[in-house]
């Protein structure tokens, strides 16, 4: 991935493709007006909107710093955190966690992710109101185990309140970018399946975010549940090298109706910049490919990109 911005910024800088070289000739130029050379690089790759997931409230001035419309994820396990800290039963918990749901989309937030894989020790698993009651005081104690039967009771209501009030659910998966911390193999998304079976949430709009490498599950699962979407975007532009695959594994079982791009910027204008042209390179590429395998006609690829770039996220987040 660093290789590959490096180059990306020399050819944009027109200089030798080294960290040092594309170093100097960013910092000369972002220095007097850093907001303006973030502007001048969403322009270039055409980028007319950003989903962000951060922690700061609605209308905190650090969203300033992107250039482009902002369409906000609200964080839901620091807010379930913090309520557990501040009721004392599992019913004024959800109470508590509903309406602090339903501000943040009057606020303007678009949608909630979650890390539900990633942070059990458990496999998600179905708890109701009755076991999750039960469980709250041990929960409060800071049993590990009963503190997650109580957030799988409130993920549970988040896909209900997903239905109701019309927003999507975010679920990290795959590699959080440190596999030697045991996790990676919580953060399959088949463990999901438990809920995308379940009737109950069939009309709950879920989107898995990142995926490697478990691409081919991820798209396996968009492809069999009408309700979930798949977003790649920790594979953008950290497994620049191979990206092309990832696209082509997720298309070749995926609905293309129900893909996306992202990336996990992390503060710097240049990753959203470099994610955006990476993935219109390997896009091409594939699309290229298919078409001369005679496996889809031109303006069936055409329909494809255009689904996956920008079509696909303006219907679910409604731009």
């Amino acid at each position: 991935m660093a290789k590959t911005v490096v180059h990306y910024l020399s050819q944009k800088f027109d200089c030798e493709p080294t960290l040092e070289a594309v170093v100097a000739k960013r910092n000369e130029r972002s220095s007097t007006d850093m907001l303006a050379y973030a502007k001048e690089l969403y322009a270039e790759e055409n980028i007319f909107a950003e989903m962000v997931d951060s922690g700061a409230p609605w209308g905190d001035k650090s969203m300033d710093c992107f250039p482009t419309r902002i369409v906000r994820l609200f964080q839901m396990d620091p807010k379930f955190e913090a309520l557990m800290m501040e009721h004392d039963s599992f019913l004024s918990l959800k109470q508590a966690y509903d309406q602090a749901i339903r501000d943040a989309l009057a606020e303007g937030f678009s949608g909630i992710k979650c890390h539900v894989l990633e942070r059990l020790v458990q496999h998600p698993h179905q708890v109701d109101d009755v076991q999750a009651a039960r469980m709250f005081a041990a929960a409060r104690g800071g049993d590990a185990l009963a503190i997650e039967e109580v957030y799988l009771a409130i993920f549970a209501h988040t896909l209900l309140m997903s239905q109701e009030l019309d927003f999507p659910v975010h679920i990290h998966t795959g590699c959080t970018g440190n596999p030697g911390n045991g996790l990676i193999f919580h953060c399959d998304p088949v463990y999901l399946v438990p809920f995308l079976q379940d009737d109950r949430y069939y009309r709950s709009n879920i989107v898995f975010l990142h995926g490697y490498p478990d691409i081919r599950h991820a798209a396996l699962l968009t492809h069999s549940f009408p309700n979930v979407w798949m977003d790649l975007s920790w594979t953008s532009p950290w497994t620049s090298l191979n990206f092309s695959q990832s696209i082509e594994e997720a298309l070749g079982i995926a609905p293309h109706d129900k893909l996306m791009f992202g990336t996990g910027q992390h503060h710097h204008p240049e990753m959203a910049w470099a994610a955006s042209k990476m993935c219109k390179s390997g896009l091409a590429f594939v699309m290229r490919n298919a078409v001369e395998k005679n496996l889809l006609a031109v303006s069936q690829a055409q329909e494809t990109a255009e689904q996956m770039l920008y079509k696909n996220a303006q219907r679910l987040y409604k731009l």
